[in-house]
C-alpha cells in the first residue's frame, strides 16, 4: 500500500475509541466522493431489558433523551 495516506491519524482513532467505549457511542464513519471524511456518532442500541424491569422508569428514560 505504499503511496496511501490515512485518512485520520492513530491518535484520532484512539480518542474515538475511547468516546465508544466511554459512553456507549457508535461512530460511522463515510469518505465522499472528493475524499473528504465525515462522521456520525449515535447511542447504541440499549441492551435487551431484564424481565424484572418497570416499563414505566424505560418509557421516563426514554422520553427524557
Amino acid at each position: 500500500m505504499a503511496g496511501r495516506k490515512a485518512l485520520i491519524s492513530k491518535d484520532d482513532l484512539d480518542r474515538m475509541a475511547t468516546a465508544v467505549a466511554a459512553h456507549g457511542v457508535v461512530i460511522k464513519g463515510r469518505v465522499d466522493p472528493l475524499g473528504g471524511f465525515t462522521f456520525t456518532m449515535t447511542r447504541q442500541r440499549e441492551q435487551v431489558a431484564s424481565s424484572n424491569d418497570d416499563l414505566d422508569d424505560r418509557l421516563d428514560d426514554w422520553a427524557a433523551s
